[in-house]
């Protein structure tokens, strides 16, 4: 490994989850776009009101392990059968809740219906992002416009190691940095938590604004390999050591911003330039 320059970090992880709360697949090299990595949170399970299931009341979805190969969506779960969805045989839109945000999802076939439900024991339905989806990021941090998908509120979540191992010291027993659901995770030579004062993370092509610190909820309880939720120690050192602005924080979210096409390639390993807000 090469060394850090003080306003460089690198990309030591990329990851996305297809399905939104449950379980991720790591990459060494992702495409990304307005929405964020390519393939992030593009389906979600909602109830029979339409609202967004989550690890929070559900840490079982952890275990939901998703994965894309063409136009098929594959999904296993503990002590269930593979589960294929063929994305082309989109069904009628939907209207869906995610928060405070309601908006039209796609819908897909019921058999993967059945087999969602069958797994988290009621009535749920798969449904996709589509054109026909349409919802803004908070106009306080973003420019007009600017779309995400099934994210609990922005397109990107990165995380910095050095923070991580803050963290660790002062908790009984350590965590991976999964409970934290990151898609980009960086290493620098900069100080924890001063990754809530960069302003953007940038490369030639590619300028990724730090909009707003990531607040943090009972999820960060969730063993990510058992689907168990081990209680509320992290949140609790997070809200009573490391507290910012008075909250749980962790992780810092992102808006991508594209100076040539609306895409780029990151790679594990690729540096990107610190700006940093002035002291």
């Amino acid at each position: 490994m090469f060394a850090i320059d003080n306003m460089v970090a690198q990309i030591t992880q990329l990851i996305t989850y297809p399905i939104k709360s449950c379980a991720g697949i790591k990459h060494h090299a992702i495409e990304l776009n307005r929405l964020g990595l390519a393939g992030d949170r593009q389906w979600m399970l909602v109830d029979d009101n339409g609202v967004f299931l989550s690890q929070r009341k559900h840490p079982q979805m952890a275990l939901i392990q998703p994965g894309i190969h063409h136009n098929t969506l594959i999904v296993n779960a503990p002590e269930m059968e593979t589960l294929s969805v063929n994305l082309e045989q989109l069904q009628q839109p939907i209207e869906v809740t995610v928060w405070q945000d309601t908006f039209l999802a796609q819908t897909l076939n019921e058999n993967a219906n059945r087999w969602f439900s069958k797994y988290l024991g009621f009535a749920v339905r798969l449904v996709q992002h589509t054109d026909v989806s349409n919802r803004l990021i908070d106009q306080d941090f973003a420019q007009a416009n600017q779309q995400v998908a099934f994210a609990d509120g922005y397109p990107i979540l990165i995380t910095h190691e050095a923070t991580l191992t803050q963290l660790n010291e002062q908790l009984s027993q350590a965590v991976d940095m999964s409970r934290f659901r990151p898609n980009i995770v960086v290493s620098s030579n900069r100080a924890a938590w001063e990754e809530l004062h960069w302003n953007q993370l940038n490369t030639r092509d590619l300028q990724l604004d730090l909009v707003k610190p990531c607040s943090r909820c009972v999820m960060t309880g969730v063993e990510q390999t058992s689907g168990q939720q081990k209680g509320t120690e992290v949140l609790k050192t997070l809200r009573q050591k490391f507290s910012h602005q008075d909250k749980a924080v962790f992780g810092i979210n992102a808006i991508p911003i594209f100076s040539i096409a609306d895409k780029a390639v990151l790679k594990l390993g690729s540096t990107l330039n610190i700006q940093q807000n002035p002291a």
